[in-house]
């Protein structure tokens, strides 16, 4: 529950100049806002109402991955607070930790939580994306194609397991006797 005085701060917030601004430009057609001067709590409070009230999905880009997991997790609970967005629908989709040409591999985590953002965006279960400039500039490929990633097990459920075993190999998993990091699985029986 709300108290009604948090209420009235947020009301006051989305009666601002600058908010029905942004809300203006955005439902306008304008594809990018460009919002400055606002503390962390209230970039924050912002990037909650302003999803709420042009009902589309968001991306908020920041400096680095320092900042994006600063922000990531009061945005998410002024989304709860406020009720304008579910708190899991909004996701920080991390840079690499390493150049494009430095011949490394990006650590697994990180691998793995850009994943998981590319597939809830590509199935439309992200609402705010939060990411650092640097992996806002790189090229992506289509949503169909990060759809196209995800294969959904269930427990119960028949699964051809070559087809399985084979979908994760396309994928990039690597095959191995005991799974100790994410990207990799093992076959048993």
């Amino acid at each position: 529950m709300i108290l009604p005085f948090v209420r009235e701060v947020f009301a006051d917030v989305e009666k601002s100049s600058a908010f029905v601004r942004a809300v203006t430009q955005v439902k306008g057609g304008a594809e990018r806002i460009r919002v400055s001067g606002l503390t962390p709590t209230g970039k924050s409070l912002f990037c909650t109402l302003l999803h709420r009230a042009v009902a589309r999905p968001l991306v908020v880009i920041v400096a680095d991955n320092r900042a994006m997991d600063e922000l990531l997790p009061v945005v998410r609970s002024l989304a709860e607070l406020t009720g304008a967005v579910a708190p899991d629908a909004v996701v920080g989709m991390p840079a690499y930790d390493v150049l494009p040409f430095d011949n490394l591999s990006p650590h697994p985590e990180i691998q793995e939580a850009r994943a998981t953002v590319l597939w809830k965006v590509a199935s439309g279960a992200a609402s705010v994306v939060i990411t650092p400039l640097a992996a806002a500039a790189m090229r992506l490929r289509d949503a169909g194609f990060y759809a196209g990633l995800a294969k959904v097990v269930r427990r119960g459920e028949m699964v051809d397991s070559e087809q399985l075993i084979e979908h994760l190999r396309v994928v990039g998993y690597n095959q191995v006797d005991v799974v100790e990091m994410p990207g990799e699985f093992a076959h048993r029986g």
